[in-house]
């Protein structure tokens, strides 16, 4: 346990100190400003927006964070993208393998330590959206995050395991990093959104075993609204809770699966 503690700081350190973490922090803290803005600028005229002259304070305080969190479907992925593609393809591509790989240390806990140190990172960046998120709806609606916050937060703690695991089963099958990066975006974007979107098209079925839809629970929790889905029925009441327990379970399973197969990916890789 002190090897793999030992290689989990270690990690941490080496992405707390990376241009992508900074570059991250840069990119969340942008997004934080323009929400902050809109936020104050736009709380008394949304229900112009809705055809409305005025709606319940529940409804708009739902609504508000419904709006703060759709940020949270996009960010997590170019997140795992920075900390996870390059995550194992860089230690080939770099060299520094050579040294890594012969250390008197199981390729399991460096594989799961550097996991988690992804994952840590990751989450931290998701960490200061939310607290100013919570603290500029508190102050607006005067009143503290219901329970379907701790809902959406459970489910975006879900969302970034898997994305990370994803990225790191990728990073473990190539050996550059620009092929890491670019499979990981054409697999979400094409394979699942627009994956997503075709099935819908010629289907008329919702395709809720693809990651995007699953994700998609995490802004559904305070509205059953899916925004990349333009064949559902939108709903201002939150998402059934069995819908909130299905979506988590496929995203459960990708995550299982992919952890797997990248780490038994990394324990095969071989330096060349």
């Amino acid at each position: 346990m002190s090897k793999f503690s030992t290689v989990y700081l270690q990690y941490v350190k080496n992405y707390y100190r990376s241009r992508s973490f900074y570059l991250m922090l840069l990119l969340i803290s942008i997004i934080s400003i323009m929400m902050i803005y809109f936020s104050f600028k736009y709380i008394n005229n949304f229900p112009k927006f809705l055809g409305s002259s005025s709606i319940p304070i529940t409804i708009k305080e739902a609504l508000f964070y419904f709006l703060w969190t759709l940020i949270l479907l996009y960010v997590p992925v170019f997140s795992a993208v920075f900390f996870g593609s390059p995550a194992i393809s860089s230690e080939i591509e770099n060299k520094t393998a050579y040294f890594i790989f012969p250390l008197p240390i199981n390729r399991y806990k460096l594989y799961i330590g550097k996991f988690l140190a992804a994952f840590t990172v990751s989450f931290i960046i998701m960490i200061i959206y939310l607290i100013v998120e919570v603290g500029t709806l508190s102050y607006l609606f005067h009143s503290l995050p219901t329970i379907y916050f701790y809902y959406s937060l459970l489910l975006l703690i879900i969302f970034i395991l898997t994305m990370t695991s994803v990225t790191f089963m990728i990073s473990a099958i190539f050996n550059k990093n620009t092929y890491a990066y670019i499979t990981v975006l054409l697999i979400y974007y094409i394979v699942f959104y627009a994956g997503s979107f075709i099935i819908e098209l010629l289907y008329k079925i919702d395709p809720i075993y693809l990651l995007s839809d699953a994700a998609s629970i995490i802004e559904r929790a305070y509205m059953n609204i899916n925004t990349a889905d333009f064949f559902s029925t939108p709903s201002i009441s939150p998402a059934p809770f069995a819908d909130i327990i299905f979506s988590a379970l496929i995203m459960v399973i990708y995550f299982i699966a992919s952890f797997a197969i990248g780490l038994i990916l990394f324990e095969r890789k071989e330096v060349s």
